[in-house]
């Protein structure tokens, strides 16, 4: 299984700081610095000590002005941010209700084409999932909507029209498929977090060169051991090529003291530099 390129991360308050890679959420968990806090979208949160300082900026303090925003009827375009499709039902003015599946893809959606502008803009669950923190689904204007398949048609050599009309029948195909009954979901989602959970405790793919080195410095080598000077070099030598994973792996299966305490201070600063950075 491959995990969602940014993980969500919450300090001890349940604030939303920032997104963080698998390999660092692996180490924060691994650390006991951070714990799974939730499945879909996956989330960690902090525990409090070497809370990682994480910018805001990405979601900004206010909530979404929903009286401003609908205050004259216009098209509602929506794009899911999260890990997981997104249902939403709507209530007309003569008690119609109108189901929609939001799918995982982060294809931008027009929510209008669905349901009506006013049953939107009257649903206090759509405001509610708007104005969640980390933010699951958000609100884009027109020229952002047709400024992603613009994109898209480029990429795919289409047309803006061939994107919008793939886009929307795939919609409606998700729609039509058969529901789920609660406990089925349940034990899916279950599942689903133990899978997450065991991923992130293991290690991502590694350098061939870093298991090899590894290997040849293990003692049942013999005469023909890789020294540790010898291994100090090749390190050296790769070490703009090696990941976190790498040097955490290193750390602990580098054979030598001295290639494991090298290690564990390069984990160490790549971590804090990462983290700065952020």
């Amino acid at each position: 299984m491959v995990l969602e390129k940014n993980i969500p991360v919450l300090d001890t308050n349940n604030v939303f700081l920032s997104y963080t890679n698998p390999a660092k959420a692996r180490i924060l968990i691994k650390k006991g610095k951070a714990y799974a806090f939730n499945l879909d979208p996956f989330i960690i949160k902090m525990k409090g000590e070497g809370e990682i300082q994480m910018s805001q900026g990405m979601i900004g303090n206010s909530v979404t002005n929903f009286t401003k925003y609908f205050s004259e009827e216009r098209e509602v375009y929506v794009q899911n941010l999260g890990s997981t499709q997104i249902s939403l039902s709507f209530t007309s003015g003569v008690g119609d209700t109108v189901h929609v599946v939001i799918p995982k893809s982060r294809k931008p959606l027009n929510l209008t084409q669905m349901a009506p502008f006013e049953s939107i803009k009257k649903s206090m669950d759509f405001r509610k999932i708007i104005n969640r923190r980390p933010p699951v689904l958000r609100l884009m204007d027109e020229s952002e909507y047709l400024a992603y398949y613009e994109n898209l048609a480029k990429q795919n050599r289409t047309t803006v029209e061939e994107e919008l009309n793939f886009s929307l029948e795939h919609q409606y195909n998700l729609m039509n498929k058969p529901v789920i009954s609660s406990e089925v979901l349940k034990r899916e989602m279950e599942q689903k977090f133990e899978d997450k959970i065991e991923e992130l405790e293991k290690p991502a793919e590694l350098h061939p060169k870093i298991v090899g080195l590894c290997a040849m410095a293990d003692k049942e080598q013999g005469e023909s051991r890789l020294s540790a000077n010898d291994f100090m070099e090749d390190l050296e030598a790769l070490s703009s090529e090696l990941t976190l994973d790498d040097w955490e792996f290193i750390s602990t299966k580098g054979v030598y003291k001295v290639v494991k305490n090298y290690a564990a201070k390069k984990l160490d600063l790549a971590t804090s530099d990462s983290e700065s950075d952020e």
